[in-house]
């Protein structure tokens, strides 16, 4: 039977019930898709009711460990869930053990069904959408998308464990850094010049806290002689010190071991060159991102001449040039002779605040060298990471998370933008 033949039965079947069709393509979508919908729920019932689902024989190992008796097989056992088709109810195969009183249905954990009441496909979704919407709204987008209801809670709890799965295989993979292994199945890049930005962004849990985040980027081949800029991220609330293992895992991910170039870009705070800048590798490229340097220098230009003057801009600017040009020891003595004739405390100190900011950095503002080289000198792939990862769903109005909740939507928020959201359910989160 051809398509064209079942769609004419369809709306055999709708005029039948009294459905009246209308020419508007949307009163059509509408009524049409809630008929489809029912009968791809029936086709699954159909197909599952001519099964063995889950059936292992007569008996079976008994799940418990400590257990060394069997579970005995007492019959079928109904379950309805709620589909992306609908409502969907079947039969499948219950073991017990009566030693011990475990029980179980080998096709829900096969499957990778937890608890609840909804199919993975459904759950999938819901938490799909919660990755880019707050929970409330994030169930009327669901109904309009699907046609499928669930309650604000239920697509909370779904979140959370897919969630708590994908920050578990953070942190797994992290702690590889122990032997200094990461899996060749996790690799998936081999760019021959690698970045690593890092930055923080504070989020409202209980209180506020500084989520470090990490995008590695890297430019491949797009057809045409054309090149694309492909990215990857992490966010974590670890300290520095904890925070450099994931930097490391997600480097290793996008090829750190064998890319020929590592250039490591931050805002000058010195966490991240003794931290992260330590496990990349002795001939990482560290460079102070421009921005950040410029930020500190327009501070003290205004401290020095007035908020906004023309003096204030003539200042900046000749500065700026010679930080351009990578003559960063010739400001650093500019700002010594000038602290030195100056009598104004709060201008003393803009100007000394200025000078151990650029004596920190030190040769990571050869930007004369970097420009030569092609090396990126901003760290905007960050700060914008730290916009639309993190800010753009954790820090909406009125927004406050908690501690483990926090962790667990950025966990997969990032596996979503990364590409990741496959390997997440396919790890079975319901059912975790």
């Amino acid at each position: 039977m051809d398509d064209i033949t079942v769609a004419r039965e369809v709306l055999a079947l709708m005029s039948a019930e009294g459905i009246a069709l209308s020419d508007d393509i949307h009163q059509l979508e509408q009524a049409v898709r809630e008929r489809v919908l029912r009968i791809g729920a029936k086709a699954i019932e159909t197909h599952l009711a001519c099964r063995r689902l889950g059936y292992e024989g007569s008996s079976r190992a008994c799940d418990n460990p400590h257990c060394k008796h069997d579970q005995k097989f007492v019959g079928n056992r109904p379950r309805t869930l709620a589909t992306l088709l609908g409502q969907v109810t079947f039969k499948r195969a219950y073991y017990h053990c009566r030693h011990c009183g475990a029980s179980c249905c080998p096709y829900d954990r096969s499957t990778g069904l937890g608890g609840g009441q909804e199919s993975v496909g459904l759950a999938k979704a819901a938490a799909l959408v919660c990755t880019l919407e707050p929970f409330v709204p994030a169930a009327k987008v669901l109904a309009e998308l699907t046609g499928q209801r669930l309650g604000d809670r239920t697509i909370h709890r779904i979140t959370r464990k897919a969630g708590r799965l994908a920050s578990h295989r953070e942190r797994e993979l992290a702690l590889k850094m122990a032997t200094w292994s990461v899996p060749p199945r996790w690799v998936e890049a081999r760019p021959a010049r690698l970045y690593v930005a890092v930055d923080g962004v504070m989020v409202h849990r209980e209180q506020w806290n500084e989520a470090k985040c990490v995008t590695c980027y890297w430019d491949e081949p797009a057809g045409a002689g054309q090149t694309r800029r492909v990215a990857r991220y992490a966010v974590r609330f670890e300290s520095a010190e904890q925070f450099k293992a994931f930097v490391w895992s997600l480097a290793c991910r996008c090829g750190l071991e064998s890319a020929a170039q590592v250039v490591l870009i931050g805002d000058g705070a010195a966490w991240i060159w003794e931290h992260v800048g330590g496990v990349l590798g002795e001939s990482t490229v560290c460079i102070t991102d421009w921005y950040h340097v410029m930020e500190h220098v327009w501070s003290a230009g205004n401290a020095l001449h007035g908020q906004g003057t023309p003096q204030a801009a003539r200042w900046v600017k000749g500065h700026e040039t010679l930080l351009w040009q990578g003559q960063y020891q010739q400001v650093l003595r500019s700002l010594e002779q000038q602290r030195k004739q100056t009598r104004s405390l709060p201008k003393h100190r803009a100007i000394r605040e200025l000078e151990t900011y650029l004596q920190n950095q030190g040769s990571r503002l050869a930007y004369d060298r970097f420009r030569q080289a092609g090396y990126d000198i901003g760290s905007g792939r960050v700060e914008s990471a730290c916009e639309h990862v993190v800010a753009t769903r954790m820090k909406r109005s009125g927004m406050v998370w908690t501690d483990e909740g926090a962790q667990e939507m950025l966990s997969l928020r990032t596996a979503y933008l990364n590409g990741w959201w496959e390997q997440i359910w396919a790890a079975k989160p319901l059912a975790a």
